[in-house]
């Protein structure tokens, strides 16, 4: 392949299916005020509009392949290509997919794909905003790590969870202490509290039972399992991945309505 706006039409597709849509427009932005009198000082100014570490390579790969392959390409162009790729990508997930995330044996009837590794997926894809609810909480290193990692880079980040006192007991170990003090200090803490729970004729309170994340109200998980080691590795969890459509997006304006509203209260 040797025609200079097909080799970039390949590195364009091939950036998109790796960046999300918002940071595609970023980069397109950035792409389109660049002067190539100066490739060093472009490089620089382009990069630098992605926060992320993990995407300034491959955005600077394209950058490469643009100076050494296709000189004569337009910024504008580029820039273009760039906008493309990101609306179509966005109308391709707009449409409602739904996978089966299983941990436990292989039956070879689910596709065996750990509840740990879509939770890994879900949080290091969330662009702006990242919602978890979660009744337990212990030994999830990996989990608590990528969540430190989606803060550092810009996303607005709310966890709800069970703890010993609001529980009544019902969990016996902290759960603010096992996501660890970088993501308390980085991420909004909530619970529900007693006195917005309801009781039974016996006086006995309701649980924070569910177990969701939602990324950018693009992404859902709704899962059996806990952020517990067990949960993840050991236990028979059962969960699905919702992308696209409106569920994601409901579910989360839910969780933020019940913030809003008080029912979760922030610690």
């Amino acid at each position: 392949m040797n025609d200079p706006s097909a080799i970039m039409a390949v590195e364009v597709a091939r950036l998109a299916d790796l960046l999300p849509e918002e940071l595609l427009y970023s980069l397109a932005a950035a792409i389109e005020q660049v002067k190539l009198d100066d490739w060093a000082y472009a490089r620089a100014q382009v990069v630098k509009a992605i926060p992320q570490p993990e995407f300034k390579a491959e955005v600077s790969r394209l950058l490469q392949v643009w100076q050494t392959r296709a000189p004569n390409v337009s910024p504008q162009s580029v820039a273009l290509a760039l906008l493309a790729a990101a609306n179509v990508g966005e109308s391709h997930r707009c449409l409602e997919s739904i996978d089966l995330v299983w941990t436990g044996p292989d039956s070879h009837v689910i596709p065996l794909r750990r509840t740990d590794q879509a939770l890994l997926q879900l949080i290091n894809e969330a662009a702006t905003r990242l919602t978890i609810i979660s009744f337990a909480v212990y030994k999830a290193e990996a989990i608590a790590q990528a969540i430190f990692q989606a803060a550092q880079r810009g996303v607005d980040i709310a966890i709800c969870l069970e703890t010993p006192n609001a529980s009544e007991g019902k969990i016996a170990f902290d759960t603010l202490h096992a996501l660890g003090d970088e993501v308390v200090q980085h991420a909004r803490i909530y619970v529900w509290p007693l006195d917005q729970r309801p009781q039974s004729l016996t006086g006995k309170h309701g649980s924070l039972h569910a177990k969701v994340a939602v990324a950018d109200g693009k992404a859902l998980l709704i899962s059996s399992a806990n952020l517990t080691e067990y949960a993840m590795t050991l236990n028979m969890e059962l969960g699905v991945l919702i992308r696209g459509g409106e569920l994601p997006a409901r579910v989360e304006q839910h969780f933020e309505r019940l913030i809003q509203t008080g029912v979760l209260r922030r610690v």
